[in-house]
């Protein structure tokens, strides 16, 4: 008897949200994408969910809200109940820039939405037309300084990473560069290949095959690290400028009050997801690397970001469509 109320006040006094991941998940979780079906961002979610079922034993519905740059969705996820059912598959757009460009934006990433896990992270390169006189970064500086008018670069459009890369560029390495926006990524690098555009920022997925056909060429990879769809291409930051690196990442946001033991459960079976060997591998021909960073690391690189970036809006003259 006396066994059994001790039993009785242990379970009393046991943290409920340790009560609570001990019971979850037992129904579908609902992961949600801020961008169309289709796209990389899409299709990664969909690699990774169709593992995460598996870890988790329960069903992971990918659900697409497209609109505002990807504040709709991750605005819908911070309203939601914060019980680990309801995430936001988020990118660098609606996590960092957005919020810091854009008063407007009804939401604080960082008080409204809970860090869960910082999951992927897609690789950039600085593309050329496949006559511009320059190969590499240095050819480039060279022909930069020597030019009479601006090189181009095109971007998916005004006020996001890609922009944004290309004033940091220019901040870093005194480059002459003249933005032209297009309405879409593969708009940008099609302007590239026909010859209008200079060089373009573009993802790794996109660039690869306009470089296997000969229709551009590859000036540096833009990242911390090399690519693995890339890896012969060196990094800005290899080629003598250790400051500048940028990534566009992804990371798993629950609405924020969702109990710790929770995230913590889905951190780690997100990560143990996306580091199976076939997902990593079907990513890593995306051009996406894994990063599998757990809620702590992931507030820590979202802060980070925030201020690399914030810095950059103040002291250039970028403004968001």
């Amino acid at each position: 008897m006396f066994r059994s109320i001790l039993a009785m006040g242990a379970l009393a006094l046991a943290p409920l949200s340790a009560i609570h991941a001990q019971e979850f998940p037992n129904r579908p979780i609902r992961l949600v994408v801020p961008y169309p079906a289709g796209g990389a961002m899409d299709v990664s979610a969909r690699v990774v969910a169709q593992e995460l079922n598996n870890v988790l034993k329960q069903a992971v519905i990918v659900e697409n809200r497209a609109g505002g740059a990807g504040t709709l969705a991750a605005d819908y996820v911070s309203k939601a109940k914060p019980d680990g059912y309801t995430l936001c598959w988020c990118p660098t757009g609606p996590l960092v820039i957005t919020p810091l460009s854009d008063a407007t934006v009804p939401y604080d990433p960082l008080k409204d939405l809970a860090p869960v896990n910082h999951t992927l992270n897609f690789e950039n390169v600085l593309m050329a037309r496949k006559d511009l006189p320059a190969s590499d970064m240095k050819q480039l500086l060279e022909l930069g300084r020597n030019a009479k008018e601006p090189l181009t670069y095109s971007t998916p459009g005004a006020g996001g990473t890609h922009h944004l890369g290309g004033e940091w560029l220019k901040k870093e390495t005194g480059l002459n560069l003249m933005h032209v926006p297009y309405k879409g990524e593969n708009p940008a690098v099609t302007a590239v290949m026909a010859g209008q555009i200079d060089m373009a920022f573009a993802s790794a997925l996109i660039a690869a095959p306009a470089v296997k056909d000969g229709r551009a060429k590859l000036i540096a990879n833009v990242g911390p690290t090399r690519s693995k769809l890339l890896p012969d291409l060196p990094t800005v930051s290899e080629l003598g400028f250790p400051n500048y690196a940028w990534v566009n990442f992804v990371g798993v946001n629950a609405p924020a009050g969702t109990p710790p033991a929770i995230i913590e459960q889905l951190s780690k079976a997100i990560a143990q997801a996306a580091r199976t060997p076939a997902v990593e591998n079907r990513l890593a021909e995306m051009g996406i690397t894994v990063v599998g960073g757990g809620p702590t690391e992931y507030e820590a690189f979202l802060r980070k970001e925030m201020q690399t970036w914030g810095n950059l809006l103040k002291t250039t003259n970028v403004t968001r469509e």
